[in-house]
C-alpha cells in the first residue's frame, strides 16, 4: 500500500472516531484498492462463469406497445415508462397484467416521468417527476403526492433515489437542499427522516462540454445496490463508503490517484460483485466525439489483481456484455443484472450462424417485427 492510500484510509477512520459515527469494523486488508490510472492487461471471462442467464422475450400485443428498455424489474413484474406516459406493466415471463397514463396538468397526473421506482411489498409505483413523486397503484388509481422542498429538482445528472426500505427513500442530490448530499425521505409523504453525515470534497464536475457546445455525459452511478445495502460515492472523494441495512456506515474501496489532483479527471462508480470478481467502470470527464470516454475494468476478489474486462458468452459468439452499475440500475437488485440484445442484430447473428442454446431457439421462433431479447443475469 503506497504512502498516500495510507494517509487516506487512516483519515477516513480518524473522521467517523470524531464524528462519533460507529463504522463496521475493517481491516485495511478489507478495503479494495484500485488505480483508475494505470493500464491493465485483457482478461476474457465467459458471462456463464459469473452468472446464471435467463432469457425474456414480451409477446407483442396491441395495447402493450413500448419502445424503451423497462425502467423497472423485480421478481415478479417487468414494467415499462414511456415518454408519451404511458406505464405498462408485464409479469416476469412477459406477460401483460395492466396498462395506464396519467399524465396531464389535472389533479392526480404527472407532468414529466424523470424516474420509476416499484415497491412490490406495499404494490405502489412512484412516478418521479421534475419537482415532486406522484404515487399510483398498478391499475393507475392515484394514492398520495410526496413534496421534496421547493428547491428539490429530481432531472438533475446528479440526482438518484431507491428504495431503501419499506418505509424510506435513499436520496442522492447535488444541491444543497439537505445538509448532506445523502438523505433517508419518507415515502409516505417525501419529508426527510435523517441525513446521512459523511465528509465532505470539493465538487467535481462529471460532464464536459462538446465542440459543438453541448453536454458529453456518462453514467455516474452515486448510490449502488451492494450485499444487504448500498455503496454510496461523492465524486469528489477518494473513498467509496458502504451504507448497511442497520444504516451503519463504513469505508469499502479506496481509489487513487487522489481525484482533487488530476488535471483530467477520471471518476469510478461503484462496482458490482459476480462470481470470484468485482467489475468497475471509470469514466474520463473529457469529450472524445461527444461522449466521455469509459474504460469497464473488473478485480480478482482473491488475488486484487485488476484487469480490462472482456466478457463473452456462449450462446451468441463474438458478442461480448459490460458488467458495470449500469447492470442493476434496471433492478436494483445485486444479485440480477438486465441486458437488451436487439432483435434485429440476433437476426443477423441467426443468419451468421452466431447463435446456439435457448437464444438461438427464442430468435428462430421470434416474428420478424417482435420485440428484443432481455438477458436476466443471475449473479453467483
Amino acid at each position: 500500500m503506497n504512502k498516500l492510500t495510507a494517509i487516506l484510509s487512516a483519515c477516513i477512520i480518524a473522521y467517523f472516531l470524531l464524528f462519533g459515527c460507529t463504522p463496521r469494523a475493517q481491516n485495511d486488508s478489507d478495503i479494495i484498492h484500485i488505480d483508475v490510472s494505470r493500464s491493465y492487461p485483457i482478461k476474457e471471462v465467459r458471462l456463464e462463469e459469473v452468472a446464471d442467464i435467463e432469457f425474456v422475450q414480451i409477446e407483442v400485443h396491441d395495447d402493450f406497445l413500448f419502445i424503451r428498455n423497462p425502467r423497472v424489474i423485480t421478481e415478479s413484474k417487468i414494467i415499462f415508462g414511456e415518454s408519451n406516459g404511458d406505464i405498462l406493466i408485464f409479469s416476469r415471463d412477459g406477460k401483460p397484467i395492466s396498462r395506464f397514463n396519467r399524465r396531464g396538468q389535472g389533479p392526480g397526473e404527472f407532468t414529466s416521468m424523470n424516474g420509476l421506482l416499484f415497491d412490490e411489498t406495499a404494490n405502489e409505483l412512484f412516478v418521479i417527476t421534475i419537482i415532486n413523486i406522484m404515487v399510483y397503484s398498478l391499475e393507475g388509481e392515484y394514492k398520495r403526492t410526496l413534496h421534496l422542498g421547493e428547491d428539490v429538482f429530481l432531472n438533475s445528472l446528479a440526482t438518484q433515489i431507491v428504495s431503501f426500505d419499506a418505509e424510506t427513500f435513499l436520496l442522492h442530490h447535488n444541491e444543497n437542499v439537505y445538509p448532506t448530499l445523502f438523505s433517508f425521505i419518507s415515502k409516505y409523504d417525501g419529508s426527510l427522516i435523517q441525513s446521512i453525515d459523511m465528509p465532505r470534497g470539493e465538487y467535481i464536475i462529471t460532464f464536459a462540454e462538446t465542440s459543438g457546445g453541448g453536454i458529453a455525459a456518462a453514467p455516474a452511478h452515486r448510490i449502488v445496490s451492494y450485499k444487504d445495502g448500498f455503496l454510496l460515492t461523492d465524486f469528489a472523494l477518494d473513498t467509496v463508503f458502504f451504507l448497511s441495512q442497520n444504516r451503519e456506515l463504513s469505508p469499502i474501496l479506496v481509489r487513487t490517484p487522489a481525484i482533487q489532483s488530476m488535471n483530467t479527471v477520471i471518476y469510478l462508480n461503484g462496482f458490482i460483485e459476480a462470481g470470484n470478481y468485482q467489475f468497475f467502470s471509470a469514466v474520463t470527464v473529457q469529450s472524445e466525439r461527444g461522449r466521455l470516454p469509459q474504460r469497464h475494468l473488473m478485480r480478482d476478489k482473491t488475488t486484487g489483481s485488476a484487469y480490462v474486462q472482456r466478457v463473452t458468452f456462449d450462446d451468441f459468439e463474438g458478442r461480448e456484455i459490460i458488467l458495470s452499475p449500469e447492470r442493476i440500475v434496471n433492478t436494483q437488485n445485486n444479485r440480477l443484472g438486465f441486458v437488451s440484445l436487439d432483435l434485429t442484430e440476433l437476426q443477423d447473428a441467426l443468419d451468421e450462424g452466431r447463435l446456439s442454446g435457448r437464444l438461438k431457439e427464442i430468435v428462430e421462433k421470434s416474428e420478424e417485427d417482435g420485440n428484443d431479447v432481455f438477458m436476466l443475469l443471475h449473479f453467483k
